[in-house]
């Protein structure tokens, strides 16, 4: 072998790495190229990358495997436990830092993201959740992230932010994100080779304990795969590239995920540094969990390794449970998460779901996508409520291009009816409503931005036009139909409280005409304004929610309470 073609990714991260695999080989008398190739990871935008293991792996191996690279280059923590059998791991390069940082805008008090990398400076994990303000939005779409963040902190809102790490950052400057995660290894390596511009380094930023919130395996070393077939014959590459320390603390972290039945986005962190080991696992099911409005915990050790037991941990749903007596909360969001909060603060709360959903398949475009546009100017796809949200994770099952696009969700409760069904949305208007999310988008996103929006069989075009008005293109169609539900007679009290979750769910209750109570509690505008239209709701006291759902219902109803 003449010269030794080295495949990667094209990111400057990734090429980074390429260019110290082959500066070593250099060292050691081998000639080299870089092959830049491009992932399917590099090609979405989209916050469904818990659902696609090794996407930033799989182009570059598939090269390999065809001959026309030689070795691949990748991060250790983004390649599967189980890959091809053609393919092995050649070498581990010696192991850079392992933690995360949690980066925000500038903070009195707080170090630069500068200074940081330049000390050894470690906060716990509380000090660094502490910056997050409440209800405010972090950028990750990792599982282990995710669920180490909201353990602690429920309110927490992820939000997808892909890219490279300079993309991902300006996400953080444009606002769209009140904090950011990432590892602490990429940003140090392209401080490096002074790739951090002034502003990126100007941020704040905390380092988290690697103790309280262990690293994903593998996470701050370098991987290089080769043939399977020509590992002996490249043995000579081992020699020069291997750290031995590092290979074997990262195949022990792969065994133990391993172990636990993970791949590279499962919800653990394990760190092994020779004979110790940190370790955090949380319960396989900690999504649906959390988004039952249920505290999840999270198996934890630090301590020898040949002490370390595995216990998952397993947390069981239970059905919610309603009061006998007194007033109670009638909703029709139908959501679980606001029944379990509202009922931990002693709020009776009764589901009623008066509409159901019909998803219109044939409407919804699909191969959409333009792949010679930069994905800057990709379209966004705007959802404007829970429904809206149910129905894309739908369609986008068969609509691959659904799934690589930017989604905004209009408030909190879209974008968690977004996350319970796996998919992380790009951004969170929090907007109570049409006319304030008009006003987000106004303001927030370029005109340059095609808007797609599916809105239902009866919903008003006005939000539609106002964008267009606005300069924006917008693509809308009819995405679903909602269709009122029959529902069999229920006891409603004076003293209860009705909450409508749409214009469409009030003329559903009307339509089955179930008795209304004398306070009627809205989301929107608009559902205020079709309440106060329809003569069967007249006697009513109509209230738009101020906030996030929970928040604002638990305060209205202990001061309307009296308590």
């Amino acid at each position: 072998m003449t010269q030794i073609k080295i495949g990667t990714r094209t990111s400057t991260l990734a090429m980074w790495q390429a260019n110290k695999v082959r500066q070593i080989l250099h060292d050691n008398g081998c000639k080299t190229e870089i092959v830049g190739i491009s992932s399917q990871g590099d090609k979405s935008l989209g916050g469904d990358l818990a659902s696609t293991v090794g996407q930033f792996i799989h182009a570059v191996d598939r090269e390999l495997m065809s001959g026309n690279i030689d070795i691949a280059v990748h991060s250790s923590k983004d390649v599967p436990v189980k890959i091809s059998d053609e393919i092995v791991n050649l070498a581990y390069l010696e192991r850079g830092c392992t933690n995360d940082l949690l980066i925000f805008p500038k903070s009195k008090g707080h170090l630069s993201l500068g200074d940081l990398l330049d000390t050894d400076h470690t906060s716990s994990l509380l000090e660094a959740l502490a910056v997050i303000p409440k209800s405010g939005t972090v950028g990750t779409v990792s599982g282990r992230r995710q669920s180490f963040i909201l353990s602690q902190r429920p309110d927490v809102i992820p939000i997808a932010v892909r890219g490279q790490v300079e993309t991902r950052l300006k996400r953080l400057r444009e606002g769209r994100v009140d904090a950011i995660v990432l590892a602490e290894i990429g940003l140090l390596r392209l401080h490096q080779i002074d790739a951090l511009e002034d502003w990126i380094l100007d941020f704040s930023a905390v380092r988290i304990s690697d103790e309280q919130w262990p690293t994903a395996p593998g996470q701050g070393a370098i991987s290089v795969h080769c043939r399977a077939s020509d590992i002996d014959m490249l043995n000579h590459l081992r020699t020069a590239l291997n750290h031995q320390k590092t290979a074997d603390d990262v195949s022990k972290e792969r065994e133990i995920l391993t172990s636990v039945g993970g791949g590279c986005q499962y919800p653990a962190g394990i760190k092994v540094d020779g004979d110790n080991v940190s370790v955090q696992v949380s319960p396989q099911n900690w999504r649906e969990v959390f988004c039952q409005g249920l505290k999840f915990d999270s198996m934890k050790y630090h301590g020898p390794l040949n002490k370390l037991e595995i216990n998952l941990p397993n947390t069981q749903i239970s059905p919610t449970q309603q009061f006998d007596n007194g007033p109670k909360l009638i909703s029709t969001l139908n959501s679980n998460r606001l029944a379990r909060i509202l009922q931990n603060d002693g709020i009776n709360v009764v589901n009623q779901p008066v509409i159901e959903l019909i998803p219109k398949a044939d409407n919804w475009p699909s191969e959409f996508i333009d792949d010679s546009v930069s994905r800057s100017q990709w379209p966004y796809l705007v959802l404007t409520s829970p429904f809206a949200a149910k129905c894309a994770i739908e369609m986008a099952k068969t609509n691959d291009d659904l799934n690589r696009i930017q989604w905004l969700a209009i408030g909190e409760g879209t974008a968690r009816a977004c996350f319970m069904r796996g998919v992380t949305v790009s951004i969170c208007a929090k907007s109570r409503d049409s006319v304030e999310l008009t006003e987000f988008i106004k303001h927030k996103i370029e005109r340059n931005i095609t808007l797609m929006i599916p809105r239902s069989n009866v919903g008003s075009t006005t939000f539609v036009d106002g964008l267009t008005e606005l300069g924006f293109n917008v693509q809308t169609w009819v995405g679903y139909q909602n269709q009122a539900k029959q529902v069999d007679k229920m006891p409603v009290a004076d003293n209860d409280v009705l909450l409508l979750s749409s214009p469409s769910s009030a003329r559903a209750w009307v339509e089955n005409d179930l008795p209304i109570p004398k306070n009627i509690l809205c989301m929107g505008k608009a559902s205020q304004e079709e309440i106060e239209s329809l003569q069967d709701f007249a006697n009513s006291t109509v209230e738009v929610l101020q906030g996030p759902t929970a928040e604002f219902v638990a305060k209205w109803w202990k001061s309307a309470r009296g308590e």
